[in-house]
């Protein structure tokens, strides 16, 4: 009865080292499978990169593209995050919806994709056959710089010129050139200070400023920059057939701050303070029919104390709020007193 007691026992330690061992086993299996299945796991440290299709020159058949656009992607995944396809060509048809055929060149409309994207590296192959000869032409822009590898293949077949493509790709990128990269990507030249061109428009219904631009649309700032805004001293135009507006004067992170000139095309002019993109401060608005406010204003309203002056002579002065007369008298051309403004009631003196 011993016996069988212990050789009972030893089964049923067994059989529970077995259950336990398996779960364990499980338990680790799906640890692996959700840590391979995180975007984070193993992707933190590679930029994103945009690859155009391939393009062909001459013999070039759309079959070679093909391969050689795959090999390409396959090389390149080793150092980059992948844009796929459709986002890349739902943004460049929201490019080529902005921008005229004839405006569309090459370099504008790869910045202008960049920059809707927030993508700072993009690859380019171009292949260009005569007979059995072949080039091969590998570009690699980035925000601050375009570089470009070449090499020519005399009689080479398409899995020939497939070991041509990842030699390019190293000879371009390389294992040392991507941690570079990687490691200056929060710096752009804009970023640094000094004075250049930047332009102003509208995407995805929201405003922005852009290195590239279409100074036939959209609105055009040169002056100086810090940090891929207006920061300093600078000139902003904006025109078309509708509208003809001008700043001149200070900036601060993208806006109209500190002293600066506005006018537009019917002449109306203001001289004064800014803040934060409005009028802020002490200023003097003209028009042109001779009408003119000298006075305060907060947040791009007539606030504080003012006189405005009618074409005819007649006057206002006193205090305004929200751009209403509050608390003051309006004067006749002879200098009697017509009305009263007392918290913004008229009253008839």
């Amino acid at each position: 009865m011993t016996m069988n007691f212990k050789r009972k026992r030893t089964v049923l330690l067994q059989n529970g080292d077995t259950v336990r061992n398996q779960v364990k086993h499980l338990f680790i299996l799906l640890i692996s499978i959700l840590l391979l299945s995180s975007p984070l796991f193993g992707q933190s440290e590679r930029p994103e990169t945009i690859i155009i299709p391939v393009s062909g020159i001459g013999d070039v058949s759309n079959t070679r593209k093909i391969i050689l656009q795959n090999t390409l992607e396959e090389q390149l995944k080793e150092h980059f995050m992948l844009i796929s396809q459709e986002r890349f060509e739902e943004v460049r048809e929201k490019v080529f919806e902005e921008l005229e055929y004839e405006e569309c060149t090459e370099d504008r409309c790869i910045m202008m994709i960049q920059e809707m994207l927030q993508v700072e590296n993009v690859f380019h192959l171009q292949v260009i056959g005569e007979g059995s000869n072949t080039q091969l032409s590998l570009s690699w822009r980035t925000l601050e710089e375009k570089k470009k590898v070449n090499d020519i293949c005399m009689g080479c077949g398409t899995f020939q010129l497939n070991d041509k493509v990842m030699g390019l790709v190293e000879k371009l990128v390389g294992e040392k050139r991507v941690e570079v990269v990687v490691q200056k990507k929060p710096v752009v030249v804009v970023e640094r200070k000094g004075k250049g061109v930047l332009y102003k428009r509208k995407v995805n219904g929201k405003w922005g400023w852009y290195k590239s631009g279409n100074e036939e649309k959209d609105g055009k700032y040169v002056g100086e920059i810090d940090k891929g805004l207006p920061n300093g001293q600078g000139t902003f135009i904006f025109e078309n057939k509708y509208v003809w507006e001008k700043y001149v004067g200070e900036w601060k992170d993208g806006k109209e701050h500190g002293q600066g000139t506005f006018t537009n095309k019917f002449g109306w002019k203001y001289i004064g303070r800014w803040k934060n993109g409005k009028r802020h401060g002490q200023g003097t608005y003209t028009w042109n029919d001779g009408e003119k406010y000298v006075g305060e204003y907060r947040d791009g309203k007539r606030n504080g104390h003012g006189t405005y002056t009618w074409s005819n002579g007649e006057k206002y002065v006193g205090e305004y709020k929200d751009d209403k007369e509050w608390n003051g008298n309006e004067y006749n051309k002879v200098g009697n007193i017509n009305w009263k403004y007392v918290n913004g009631k008229m009253i008839k003196q």
